[in-house]
């Protein structure tokens, strides 16, 4: 039998066809499942199994977007398959999924992302879901929280449970998308209208562990600092070495020291927190550390990757204490070019702990020259001119070099104690951020050449360039607005583009625009660069109290440096990338939903009150029902429907995507800014309307 002639078998065909000898089926059934399992085979329902390379099938994990479609991701073999709405079958968010690969669906022909159909449901991740209760007809049903879930659940045996009610949902049986799921109410979280539980209910939808367990707090409150003068590690609580953190922070893990060398040469030191020193591989610390891989930032509450007694305490480089870091020692020219790398377990002393503003205040004015006493040693100042100097120059080297310099403004949501949103502040990346910003950059880049010029596997994080078709979306949007922005297939021209918005009024919106064309940036054992950053390696190696990968390569770097065998395979190198991007991914959706939620009570405060706050908006897109805005100022999206476009009749041009009044010959095109306020919210669906001013 050949591979050519082969037609699929079942098991038990294939031990038959090979021969088996008695006693091996035990063993190559465990095979078999093990190649199903990664996607190297495919069980067809009733005829067997295949080999995946050569077909137009896919197994992955499968994401939705708010309207419903979705994507599946094979990182194995790096393919991702575009789901239209329709074709998503009972699929749930991050199901392990069979897809179809429809080869004749009509594409741009520049496209290079497939299009398909989920066929099976191969691993249901998500068993359950926080929705609204809801009765329609005597018929109880809850309507999913995340917009992406397009189907509401059926529940039964929940009388003694309110209307409007947040409740957890067990998923009971979904085999037919012509049928909605059946669900078991196992929990009632409260009233869909108290913002006090946004935080908690984004917490039980999304699954997130947010307790440690008792084996796991015992094993941090073990860990201490113990230095023998006997130990290998470089004793360098002499050297002066502080921290510069937001003002907030507690969980410092990145230090740095700058010394002069001779021939105009400097030594930057970059000290990171040896957490591998504490979280041992197979350690009930290094499990739930796996299965968190990240910390979650929410407005009013942080989930740690790591328990307070490490994240917050032994780990953590506070001033004046002593601490195990991992140290990276860059010597650089006086044009900001590496020289030269070393790597040392370390242990430091922080001199002083410094916030972004009191690094800015000593960037910005000159102590001496103020007429106010100075706050700061002159050593620290010297310090402080000389690395903003330095990393100046690398930055501007950096952005020649082909990085994409994406200025998205932020906002820090301020919450009461009511849950509800009390002020929002913008966050502010000034000099002092990216002083910080390209040491980090820096040391993850050069560990990260370091392992692969000694070709030792390790983890990437990656970006993998845009594809096509979204970039010729891209580039119509900016020709519609008057902007001619050529090929961004060619880096040059992006770059060029990111240059020249910058100045606009609008530029947030065209930011967010830019950045949504973009790949999410993951992780992966294979070498495959990093499109945002320009650059072939680099890695995660500066935060490992809040990033689990991280960890792996302080585990793997101390391995080299110790002469010690190899930590990780290739394979499981795989495994773990896999693992880290989709929680990752998870955390990071956890957050933008939370953050919409905190919006949705905002704005529904104010039509509650009646207290209707003014914004400035940017229209971001236009569709024949009406146009849809971005408000920086508080970091919300939403539209205006045509229908609210009451001072005059609009017309709507396709090509142009724009509307135009036909008295006033006003025009609403993507580009343009208005003042709005809002008039519907509509939390579940993740709506917002507004009115022009």
């Amino acid at each position: 039998m050949t591979l050519q002639n082969y037609k699929p078998m079942d098991a038990q065909g294939l031990m038959d066809a090979i021969n088996l000898p008695k006693g091996k089926s035990k063993h190559f059934l465990k095979e078999l499942s093990s190649l199903l399992n990664e996607g190297v085979i495919i069980k067809l329902r009733h005829k067997g199994f295949i080999l995946n390379d050569n077909t137009d099938l896919l197994i992955g994990s499968v994401s939705f977007i708010r309207s419903g479609a979705a994507f599946v991701n094979d990182r194995k073999r790096n393919r991702e398959v575009f789901i239209p709405k329709y074709d998503t079958f009972t699929a749930l968010p991050n199901d392990k999924v069979l897809v179809r690969i429809n080869r004749t669906a009509t594409k741009p022909v520049q496209s290079k992302t497939p299009e398909g159909k989920i066929i099976r449901v191969l691993d249901r991740k998500t068993r359950t879901v926080v929705g609204t209760l809801k009765t329609l007809r005597k018929i109880r049903y809850v309507e999913p929280l995340r917009s992406g879930i397009g189907h509401d659940i059926l529940v039964e045996n929940c009388h003694n449970i309110k209307d409007g009610n947040r409740v957890l949902v067990k998923i009971v049986t979904w085999d037919d998308v012509r049928i909605n799921p059946i669900g078991e109410i196992i929990e009632t979280i409260g009233p869909a209208d108290n913002p006090a539980l946004d935080t908690l209910t984004i917490i039980k939808d999304y699954n997130l562990p947010h307790e440690f367990p008792n084996r796991v707090l015992d094993e941090a409150r073990s860990a201490n600092i113990v230095y023998s003068s006997k130990s290998k590690r470089l004793d360098l609580r002499k050297e002066f070495i502080f921290t510069i953190d937001p003002e907030t922070a507690r969980d410092f893990d990145d230090a740095i020291s700058i010394n002069k060398l001779s021939h105009g040469r400097y030594q930057l030191g970059v000290h990171i927190a040896d957490v591998s020193h504490f979280v041992k591989p197979d350690s009930a610390l290094d499990k739930e550390a796996f299965q968190r891989s990240t910390s979650i930032y929410f407005p009013d509450k942080v989930i740690p990757m790591l328990p307070e007694q490490l994240s917050n305490g032994v780990c953590s480089l506070q001033e004046k204490k002593d601490r195990f870091t991992f140290s990276v020692f860059i010597e650089l020219d006086s044009h900001g070019e590496v020289q030269n790398v070393t790597f040392h377990e370390a242990i430091i002393r922080s001199k002083i702990r410094l916030t972004y503003e009191q690094a800015q205040e000593i960037i910005s004015r000159n102590p001496k020259k103020s007429s106010s006493k100075p706050h700061y040693s002159n050593e620290l100042v010297q310090k402080i001119k000389i690395l903003h100097k330095i990393t100046q120059k690398i930055r501007k080297s950096r952005f020649e070099g082909g990085s994409l310099n994406m200025d998205i403004p932020e906002v820090r949501f301020q919450i009461g104690r009511d849950g509800r949103i009390i002020d929002v502040n913008p966050v502010i990346h000034n000099e002092s951020h990216q002083l910080i910003e390209e040491c980090m950059l820096l040391a993850n880049e050069q560990v990260c050449k370091f392992l692969s010029l000694k070709n030792i596997p390790h983890l990437y994080r990656i970006h993998e360039e845009p594809d096509s078709e979204k970039l010729a979306e891209l580039e119509e949007n900016f020709l519609i607005a008057g902007i001619n922005v050529g090929d961004l297939t060619y880096k040059n021209n992006m770059c060029e583009l990111l240059s020249s918005i910058a100045k606009m009024p609008q530029a947030h919106a065209w930011n967010i625009s830019v950045l949504r064309s973009m790949k999410r940036a993951q992780y992966s054992a294979k070498q495959l660069g990093h499109y945002g950053l320009g650059k072939l390696d680099y890695t995660h190696f500066t935060s490992p109290i809040r990033r689990y990968p991280d960890l792996i390569i302080h585990r793997i770097l101390k391995a080299v440096l110790n002469n010690k065998k190899k930590v990780y395979s290739k394979d499981k190198l795989g495994e773990l990338a896999e693992h880290s991007s989709e929680r990752e991914g998870n955390a990071s959706d956890a957050e933008r939903d939370l953050n919409d939620l905190k919006i949705m009570n905002f704005f529904q405060d104010q039509l509650t009150s009646g207290n209707l706050k003014t914004y400035k908006a940017i229209i971001i897109d236009v569709k024949n029902f009406g146009v849809f805005l971005d408000i920086p100022s508080v970091n919300a999206f939403g539209m205006i429907h045509v229908s609210m476009l009451k001072d005059d009749y609009y017309d709507f041009n396709p090509k142009k995507r724009q509307f135009k009044g036909r008295r006033s010959g006003f025009v609403l095109k993507i580009g343009c800014s208005l003042n709005v306020i809002v008039a519907k919210v509509v939390p579940e669906k993740r709506f917002l309307d507004f009115v022009p001013v």
